[in-house]
């Protein structure tokens, strides 16, 4: 069995990305470890953990372990996606993501079902559920 335990992800707003990550999984929002670095993690308690840092830190090795240092230019792109099971109907995703702006929809197809959301622009969580994977039987041409 492989299980991912923890994942970082570069956003504009770290606290608002743990916050509605947190608000649909049930999660908490922490405060990230580096003082100097103004991020924030999403845990769910079974030691899993998201750390959401800002885009305008980049990340390099040391002798010591991973290091972050401030640039002077903001990274405005990225490709970071990933996909979450939840025990939680679609309303309540859409509910969340609504009330936060963001973007978000059903895809029964092209690599669905899955439902999407936005955090931001540029920064996509998909989710899953038993409810979302029911749609597998039904063709939605």
């Amino acid at each position: 069995m492989v299980e991912i335990r923890h994942v970082s992800v570069s956003v504009s707003n770290p606290e608002r990305a743990a916050s509605i990550l947190a608000e649909i999984t049930g999660g908490q929002v922490r405060r990230f470890r580096s003082p100097r670095m103004n991020g924030a993690c999403w845990d769910e308690n079974l030691n899993h953990l998201i750390e959401f840092l800002p885009n305008s830190y980049l990340m390099f090795p040391t002798e010591y372990g991973a290091d972050f240092k401030e640039m002077d230019t903001v990274q405005n792109f990225n490709s970071t996606h990933f996909l979450l099971e939840v025990d939680l109907p679609m309303s309540k995703i859409k509910e969340v993501a609504d009330r936060y702006g963001c973007e978000n929809r059903f895809r029964p197809k092209c690599g669905g079902p899955l439902y999407d959301v936005w955090i931001e622009e540029q920064f996509l969580v998909e989710f899953s559920s038993d409810e979302i994977r029911q749609y597998e039987k039904v063709d939605t041409n």
